[in-house]
């Protein structure tokens, strides 16, 4: 009798802490875009803009048309990383169009992520329950694959007189590209990429390349 009412107290016991687990349990959110797509996007405007060359100007007064931007949803960073970009070139950025020497237009033509998979292996394919109208998933099992998430730029800028509005100088054509690759290879996972990062994933190997 005691050890049936001690098993009822086991069980009873057991069951409270599964449950209280389960409650317990963090609570989990993600952004709208993630992590990898912003670095991408973010280091093409760095890469880019940074090659715009406006030492020319020094000590120039700039009022910047961002009106060509419009359309970009990443349109606050790159106004940042421009007019960060101005600054350490020594040109002043103003407000107020009257004030300015020259104006500048900036011109976003491409700024966008490509995801391109290459993969041997299993595919994810369902299997029948015999007898039931289930099935069951199984999971892609890839030998080999390769994930590659990739960022493209480009940008131009049109200097004119703010005044006149007469052309002093057109920057063209500047491009940038980033990537991101998930690989997989008989099941062991990894990643390589050509951004600055610091931030590491204890669980995956990494590697930094050609960045500069």
């Amino acid at each position: 009798m005691r050890m049936g009412r001690l098993s009822l107290l086991v069980c009873s016991v057991t069951l409270a802490a599964l449950i209280l687990s389960g409650c317990s349990a963090p609570r989990v959110t993600e952004t709208g875009r993630t992590a990898v797509e912003q670095f991408l996007i973010s280091t093409v405007v760095d890469q880019a803009i940074k090659h715009a060359d406006f030492s020319p100007f020094f000590g120039k007064k700039i009022f910047i048309e961002y009106d060509y931007l419009a359309p970009q949803v990443d349109k606050p960073y790159v106004q940042g990383v421009f007019e960060m970009h101005l600054a350490s070139h020594g040109l002043i950025v103003t407000r107020d169009i009257k004030e300015a020497d020259l104006t500048v237009q900036i011109i976003c033509g491409v700024l966008a992520t490509d995801l391109n998979k290459f993969m041997i292996g299993t595919p994810t394919f369902p299997v029948p329950v015999p007898d039931t109208t289930l099935s069951i998933a199984i999971p892609e099992i890839p030998l080999f694959q390769k994930l590659t998430r990739t960022g493209f730029g480009r940008f131009s800028f049109n200097i004119l007189e703010a005044a006149t509005r007469k052309p002093v100088k057109i920057i063209s054509g500047l491009e940038a590209s980033t990537y991101f690759t998930n690989w997989t290879i008989l099941l062991i996972p990894f990643k390589s990429h050509n951004m600055p990062l610091e931030i590491r994933q204890s669980a995956e190997s990494s590697f930094d390349l050609d960045w500069e």
